[in-house]
């Protein structure tokens, strides 16, 4: 019982990183760092979605780590 209420648990925090990864990325989010502005030498587009990038996957490596 205990462990499909973990797998429960671990299901459900995997859909709501996945909600907030594809949140991060839908078309009029995106246009607001549609700019001509550089990050480093980068485009603002191109960080942001680096930046959530790194984000999502840091997020699903932690939830992964927990689970063990």
């Amino acid at each position: 019982m205990a462990k499909s209420r973990d797998d429960e648990r671990l299901a459900g925090r995997l859909a709501a990183v996945g909600t907030l990864g594809f949140v991060l990325v839908v078309p009029p989010l995106l246009a607001q760092f549609d700019r001509m502005d550089r990050v480093f030498g980068v485009p603002l587009l191109w960080a942001y979605l680096y930046l959530v990038w790194a984000i999502v996957i840091g997020l699903v490596a932690l939830i992964g780590a927990r689970s063990k």
